[in-house]
């Protein structure tokens, strides 16, 4: 390419500027777009000796009293790599590109273009572009995008069994649909609260709460939490939501709280078992006798729906131990697992 037809088409490249602009005020305008871009430009003749460096990298340097070379800026390793950089551009007319990660973990892009200068004698420009910021970028979202498939797999693992378990206790179509309806929209309203908190989890009140406003939005007076408002993990947080949505169905279907205006007790506690700390999870209904149902036996509390869900499902998958009773004054059930990485608030 010739001198004249590449200046050319370098300044068609600009698309457009005043003609009363001359190439002095121009460069500044280059030098500080340059330097917010956080690239430095190199330019050397067709020997490799240098014309001009401009915004260098603090790690490098250029000595005022030395003519500047690769090896006295950037070292012997990163010299013999621009070296071959240079030949590589010569021949391909191409820009060619390498990465450079510095000592201190800062990863450069070195970009070099010949073309032809003054004369119509072969120049070199090297473009120097710090990337670190932009890769820290990547890694962040590739680790988060490799989160984000684990735990789509763990609800997906979770919505089968609980699929599974719903299909092996109910005798009709329209009971499995709306039973599992239920449960699938207790899972999404816990998964809510997972995601409004950047996947750290919820805290147990706040978890119990959204489960009863979803069927009784004034409930609250009628279902009392006590004790550590406990921060849960994400598994813990969908697990023990399911768990509260089966105790709260149950309580609305078959007990009496809502009629006699009885409260329902839930306590969150930590608790000491050897050496490991356990959070313990209590949830008492009463049953009054007065509103008991005629076609119960009051001597044989009414049996519940969801008990493999609250007896086995849960329990396994937070790695802990259930307790569910039913008897003709109450209806308890308590869910004790490891502590962890949970903490009280």
């Amino acid at each position: 390419m010739r001198s004249g037809v590449f200046e050319v088409d370098l300044v068609q490249r600009f698309l457009w500027h005043a003609k009363n602009m001359s190439e002095n005020e121009l460069s500044p305008f280059f030098i500080t777009a340059l330097l917010d871009m956080n690239a430095s430009l190199i330019l050397q003749d067709s020997d490799n000796a240098y014309l001009l460096v401009t915004g260098l990298p603090d790690i490098w340097k250029v000595d005022n009293f030395v003519e500047p070379a690769d090896d006295t800026i950037f070292g012997g390793a990163i010299a013999s790599r621009l070296e071959i950089l240079r030949n590589q551009a010569r021949n391909s007319g191409r820009t060619e590109i390498i990465e450079v990660v510095h000592d201190d973990g800062r990863l450069f892009e070195f970009r070099v273009l010949a073309f032809p200068g003054r004369l119509n004698r072969t120049q070199l420009i090297t473009t120097i572009i710090d990337r670190s910021e932009e890769r820290r970028r990547e890694k962040i979202l590739q680790s988060l995008l490799r989160d984000v498939s684990h735990r789509s797999k763990n609800l997906l693992a979770i919505i089968q069994s609980i699929v599974t378990q719903t299909s092996q206790y109910t005798d009709t179509i329209d009971a499995y649909v709306q039973k599992l309806r239920g449960r699938i929209f207790s899972l999404s309203r816990s998964q809510d609260l997972v995601t409004d908190s950047g996947w750290r989890g919820a805290f147990a009140h706040e978890l119990l709460d959204q489960q009863v406003s979803a069927y009784i939005p004034s409930g609250q007076d009628l279902i009392r939490f006590e004790g550590e408002n406990i921060l849960l993990s994400p598994n813990v947080t969908m697990h023990l939501g399911l768990a509260f949505h089966e105790l709260l169905i149950n309580a609305i279907n078959y007990g009496t709280f809502l009629a006699a205006g009885d409260q329902i007790r839930v306590v969150c506690s930590i608790i000491d078992i050897g050496q490991v700390k356990h959070i313990q999870v209590d949830w008492n209904e009463p049953v009054n006798p007065r509103f008991r149902s005629i076609a119960s036996n009051d001597d044989i509390p009414v049996r519940r729906l969801g008990t493999a869900i609250l007896e086995r499902v849960v329990p396994a998958s937070v790695n802990g131990r259930a307790e569910y009773e039913i008897s003709p004054l109450d209806v308890r059930y308590g869910l004790t697992f490891p502590a962890e990485a949970h903490r009280a608030h």
